[in-house]
């Protein structure tokens, strides 16, 4: 065999893996997802920006994802089962433990109170809001204002969406109103116009910060691997600084479904 013919036989034989390795069907992941705008729906650019960062870490890794749209009771359940792989995005708590591994955080936000820009008022612990009466969206937990209202110390009123408690905050028929930061804002930029707005603010101080995880549940095979392939794609996101590029573009409102003119 002649020396160009070793060459081009070797160059095959080392390209042959490659080959055959691009032509293998890339791995699926199918996790359940939930609407929760702007991180997280079935409507949204991406899926949302959780669901975003969560296929961008996945595809570093070489995975693809596939979300599908269940009830947040429903979600959890399933990963805890086994009938689902995970789902996006949640944070750590005991109980979970029990069934799911927890990935690095996908992203971290900020509980703080809105109110109106009009209204000076104390805003750096539960006791300055005392006599006064706050909303909470249907279906969310009162957290760290649940001992206040308990005692009577602060009145809660049960909203049928944010939408509707930041029209009742227009109104003076709600003093303050705790929600995740960027949630807050999301849906004024959606819902209300420049005017009403710039008449709500967000309070600087932050009551909760929360960290929100890719949960695994711990009955799907090889989820200790997937995790561990996982977080090496977000750490990669991370250092690329893709993800600080998505998270300006979350600050900015690319993720929102809809922005008035």
């Amino acid at each position: 065999m002649s020396g160009t013919l070793c060459r081009i036989w070797l160059i095959l034989a080392c390209a042959l893996p490659q080959l055959v390795w691009a032509a293998e069907p890339a791995q699926t992941i199918a996790l359940a997802n939930g609407e929760w705008a702007p991180y997280l729906s079935a409507s949204l650019p991406d899926k949302g920006y959780a669901s975003h960062i969560v296929s961008e870490a996945f595809h570093r890794a070489g995975i693809q994802t596939r979300y599908d749209f269940y009830p947040w009771a429903r979600a959890e359940a399933m990963v805890k089962s086994g009938e689902i792989a995970g789902s996006v995005v949640w944070s750590i708590t005991p109980e979970r433990q029990q069934f799911a591994l927890f990935s690095d955080p996908v992203v971290s936000d900020e509980e703080v109170v809105f109110h109106l820009a009009s209204r000076k008022m104390a805003a750096e612990k539960v006791d300055d809001f005392d006599g006064l009466t706050m909303a909470t969206p249907n279906g969310s937990r009162l957290g760290i204002w649940q001992e206040a209202i308990a005692a009577g110390r602060i009145r809660s009123y049960v909203t049928k969406d944010i939408q509707s408690g930041m029209r009742q905050l227009l109104l003076g028929r709600l003093d303050f109103f705790p929600l995740i930061r960027s949630v807050g804002l999301s849906e004024l930029r959606r819902h209300f116009t420049p005017r009403e707005q710039v008449a709500i603010v967000a309070a600087p101080h932050v009551f909760v910060r929360t960290d929100y995880r890719l949960m695994l549940s711990r009955k799907q095979p090889g989820a200790e691997q997937l995790l561990q392939r996982f977080n090496q794609g977000l750490a990669a996101l991370r250092a690329s600084g893709e993800y600080r590029r998505m998270e300006r573009g979350f600050l900015a409102g690319r993720y929102d479904p809809r922005q008035l003119p």
